[in-house]
């Protein structure tokens, strides 16, 4: 791949943790991971629950530390940055949860989070201009300007999710890693709120990190796909050889186990 196209990039990521409390044992969550990821493309990351696929999101956004390893984007190492430079790499990339009740302050109304980043950012020049922005995001998403007053608990979880997108994007990123973005949601629900993300790509021109469990999402989302295995990554393509040439037994049984 040309790396004048490449907006984030992934080199030898390595992540281990301590587990056991008498009898401690070092377990590799990610063992020397690398990919990238173009402008504008999305990618996906498969693979079955504890192989590393959100170890390597916590990585990328600075959540954690590699133990080894180095994270690029577009051409600037990021790997470790603190201080106003963190602050403006979290301005670029922004991160999607499976449980969007969690990123929310069950304290406080939807306005005050969704207004929250823009302070901290200093992005728009008074309240009056973040509220023209956020009015406009809630437009673009499908929801009402009457749920600025209500708190987590008094929305639905489409709504939840859909407000954590619209707060992700008051920041205007070019990256937004999805984390199982919809896992928890009804499965009606979840199809609206893909449709929506792929929506959002061509008319932001947004780049996607797509992490799933579920292949059948990842290939009609995405147009290159990783596969993960026991914290490494085994085998990656397009989304075509992913499904009619997989090379790893494992893509093999992951790939029979939806579409057969």
């Amino acid at each position: 791949m040309n790396q004048s196209h490449e907006l984030l990039r992934a080199d030898h990521l390595c992540k281990s943790f301590t587990r056991g409390v008498i009898r401690k044992n070092r377990v590799d969550a990610v063992a020397d991971v690398s990919f990238a990821i173009p402008r504008g493309e999305a990618l996906g990351i498969a693979g079955n629950s504890g192989c590393g696929k959100s170890t390597i999101a916590r990585m990328l956004m600075g959540l954690i530390p590699p133990d080894r390893g180095e994270v690029w984007l577009e051409g600037r190492e990021i790997t470790g940055i603190t201080g106003k430079e963190a602050q403006q790499f979290h301005r670029e990339m922004q991160i999607i949860f499976q449980h969007p009740e969690s990123s929310l302050d069950p304290g406080k109304k939807i306005l005050a989070s969704v207004m929250e980043p823009m302070v901290i950012h200093h992005i728009g020049r008074d309240r009056e201009e973040r509220m023209e922005k956020i009015g406009s995001l809630f437009e673009l998403l499908g929801l009402s300007e009457g749920l600025y007053g209500r708190y987590p608990h008094q929305i639905s979880g489409g709504e939840a999710q859909r407000i954590i997108i619209a707060r992700a994007l008051t920041l205007e990123p070019r990256l937004l890693i999805l984390d199982e973005p919809t896992s928890m949601l009804d499965v009606s629900i979840q199809a609206h709120i893909m449709n929506l993300l792929k929506e959002l790509q061509t008319t932001l021109g947004l780049t996607y990190l797509l992490i799933s469990h579920d292949l059948e999402v990842l290939c009609w989302f995405c147009s290159r796909i990783c596969v993960m295995n026991q914290g490494k990554l085994i085998e990656s393509g397009t989304r075509e050889q992913i499904l009619n040439e997989p090379r790893e037994p494992f893509t093999r049984e992951l790939v029979e186990s939806f579409f057969l």
